[in-house]
């Protein structure tokens, strides 16, 4: 039994980003080069360690350090290895278990952004991994393996995945971004879960606590500008759902402190706890200056920036999805063909007569760029229904109205409530469920519901309850300009759908549901 045990772990380990993902650690050494390569990104500040200030204190035979490399490379991207805190415990573990499911593996599962992996480099992995059975402090030289260097990115990766950051040492940023699932909280969907709103709303960390909205994917946050008021009057940019964090920055600074997120009490507490790794000190003080500790104001910060660094990594922006390679060349060996339902849906999302998709899901008029985001950034109130079961399950009552934008203390403007901020449609076909208040589950739902919205007064029922669609939460507000469209047929609604489908990026095309 402890074979099988040890065996299935191991496989699980290396099966990449199929499975759940809390505690993963920071990018593999060819993102941080991409980082720091990076025209946009200035603030990364890579430090070169030498080796008379490198924290790098185990000096382990160089063959496990390439064998970490190559852990790093082909299985780290959603799978931890630190066997203190990581999403698996190997202590004890036989190594004849660990090198025979090293043997097994290539014939079972495919390797996270492996291609080719080698029997040699198989064997190096298992050495390190045999390492970490025994000795879990080999984490420690993680910036030490075939590179010495220290980038901001790689110290916010780790904070992104650690659970010692929050009261009761359970969440971490990943537990409701979960890279496994396009940084959406993929805990509680399951029909079959006991959770009360189905994974609309995320838990605390006191495993009780519902927030107050749905967990908006963290991929290709990085590109939404600074909140601002642009010179149409017009509100643009931030974070959140409402746009009260105006930056990446600010926006890490918020779960810690959230009380139904997080739960710490305040910065210093979340700072405290950084100190309590002695890692983190050795290379916040390389990358802030040695008096970072000094203010706490100025170590929160620090924190919050190396997390947002992170969050620019081409890891939440890799433009790999079947859309994206249909921009290709037709002889690049990655160009993907449209099938004709793609097709008919791609011309039907871009056709401003038919749809007003564009209106909100494009910067580029016709979207020709595979780096188009598919958002304006800006905000709209489209007539989302209350999520009755969530408010009941979190509040008790149905009273509470979320006026969103409007309803921040620093707008407080009747013309803004319930506006929401336009989301990303990458991987939107896996990042359900939908709407800021998690209200529809399928993604044809939300299909149906924009034909529902498009001024026919047709009393179609909504599929998931099989009743009318019940009432906007706020209807002072709704733009039912942008909603006037042309009525789809079943067929239209099927090739739009599979047209969302495209912009789903190759590492979780597997989520997909037929």
């Amino acid at each position: 039994m402890k074979f099988f045990t040890s065996f299935i772990f191991i496989v699980l380990l290396l099966s990449g980003c199929g499975s759940s993902s809390e505690n993963t650690s920071e990018p593999t050494k060819q993102e941080n080069q991409d980082v720091n390569n990076s025209q946009n990104h200035s603030d990364i500040n890579t430090t070169d360690v030498s080796a008379d200030d490198s924290p790098c204190e185990n000096n382990y035979p160089e063959e496990v350090m390439n064998g970490q490399a190559l852990y790093n490379e082909h299985c780290k991207v959603c799978h931890a290895s630190d066997a203190k805190s990581g999403l698996f415990d190997i202590r004890g573990t036989r190594k004849v278990d660990i090198d025979t499911a090293m043997e097994e593996v290539p014939d079972m599962v495919e390797l996270n952004l492996a291609e080719n992996v080698s029997s040699d480099e198989r064997i190096l992995i298992a050495e390190y991994l045999n390492i970490i059975r025994d000795d879990p402090d080999v984490e420690f030289a993680q910036e030490c393996s075939n590179s010495s260097l220290l980038t901001k990115a790689s110290l916010g990766s780790r904070l992104f995945f650690d659970t010692n950051l929050s009261l009761r040492k359970t969440m971490s940023c990943s537990t409701c971004h979960n890279p496994g699932n396009a940084f959406v909280d993929a805990r509680f969907k399951d029909e079959n879960t006991t959770n009360p709103v189905k994974g609309a709303l995320s838990v605390g960390d006191d495993g009780i606590t519902l927030g107050g909205r749905n967990t908006p994917t963290a991929m290709y946050a990085q590109f939404s500008p600074e909140f601002t008021k642009n010179s149409n009057a017009v509100y643009v940019g931030g974070q959140f759902h409402d746009g009260r964090a105006a930056t990446l920055k600010d926006q890490a600074k918020g779960p810690f402190l959230d009380p139904a997120e997080m739960m710490m009490p305040d910065a210093q507490s979340v700072v405290n706890r950084v100190m309590e790794n002695q890692q983190y000190i050795s290379d916040m003080k390389i990358l802030y200056g040695d008096n970072i500790f000094d203010d706490m104001d100025q170590a929160y910060d620090a924190v919050a920036e190396s997390i947002a660094v992170f969050e620019k990594t081409d890891t939440f922006a890799p433009f790999s999805s079947k859309y994206d390679r249909s921009k290709l060349d037709k002889n690049d060996p990655d160009y993907y063909s449209m099938s004709t339902l793609e097709k008919q849906g791609y011309e039907i999302f871009f056709d401003t007569n038919r749809t007003n998709c564009v209106l909100c899901h494009s910067i580029n008029s016709k979207s020709e760029s595979s780096n188009e985001v598919f958002t304006n950034f800006k905000y709209e109130n489209i007539g989302t229904p209350k999520n009755i079961e969530a408010l009941m399950a979190r509040d008790g009552s149905t009273n509470k109205t979320d006026l969103l934008l409007g309803g921040r203390a620093n707008i407080n403007d009747t013309a803004q409530y319930g506006k929401t901020k336009v989301p990303t449609l990458r991987n939107i076909a896996v990042t359900g469920p939908y709407m800021s208040n998690g209200v529809f589950k399928e993604l044809r739902t939300v299909l149906e519901f924009y034909n529902h919205m498009n001024g026919n007064n047709d009393n179609s029922l909504n599929p998931e309850t099989n009743q009318l669609w019940r009432e906007a939460e706020v209807s002072s507000t709704i733009n039912h300009e942008l909603l006037k469209m042309e009525k789809l047929s079943e067929d239209e609604l099927d090739a739009l759908e599979a047209f969302l489908k495209l912009l789903t990026d190759k590492q979780y095309e597997s989520l997909l549901k037929e």
